[in-house]
Formats: C-alpha cells, structure tokens, sequence
C-alpha cells in the first residue's frame, strides 16, 4: 500500500486516482499521521458489507474453487500406474538427472574428437 501526503495528493490527484482506479489502495496522511484510505468503489463496497454477506461470499469462492478442482479432474486424471506423486517426481527428477549427464557427455566426446 503506498503512502502519500496530504501535498502530494494535491500536486498530483489525477496520478493517484489512475493509481487506485487501478485497485492500488493509497493512504494519505498529514503529519506523519494516516488520516484515510483510497480506494477501488468495489473495495469500499465490501468495508460495507454485513458479516453474513461477507460469509456468503467467502462460499461462493470456496464453491468455484470445488467446481474448478472437479472439472480439473476430469480433465486430467490422474495416471493409473500405481506410483504416488512423490514416487512419480523422484523417477521424472531422476530421468532428467540421467538425460542432463548423456548430453554432458555427448558434448565432452565431441569436444575430444575435435581436440584429436
């Protein structure tokens, strides 16, 4: 959250509103002191909002996280190969350790043949 004075708010308010327009909240302060907060009318909005709303909304989220989670996992099964996800990252991690050390090698044996 960026901090401005109440000067620099005059010299440069069009700056600033572009700044929290674009969901930046900005405090302004006088004396070294905040004394309010800009920001975005959807985030004063939800400052306002009842507790009840609030929770609401919080389900609504966790409810398109679920649908997003099903639909992915329909999408993307999970292969049928009996390793567990940390079983199949060792053997991937291990696959590229051993394809990274043949191309090391294949370039150690070119640059012998070019030295011969």
């Amino acid at each position: 959250m960026r901090t401005v004075t109440a000067m620099e708010l005059r010299r440069r308010l069009g700056e600033i509103l572009d700044a929290a327009a674009a969901g930046e909240p900005i405090t302004i302060e006088r004396d070294g002191r905040p004394m309010a907060v800009l920001v975005t009318p959807e985030a004063a909005a939800r400052l306002d909002e009842s507790e009840r709303a609030r929770i609401e909304r919080g389900l609504a989220a966790l409810d398109r996280l679920d649908a997003f989670r099903e639909r992915m996992a329909r999408l993307h099964p999970e292969p049928d190969d009996g390793l567990t996800t940390v079983e199949w990252l060792r053997r991937e991690r291990e696959s590229r350790a051993d394809h990274i050390a043949e191309v090391i090698e294949e370039a150690n044996r070119r640059v012998r043949r070019s030295d011969e």
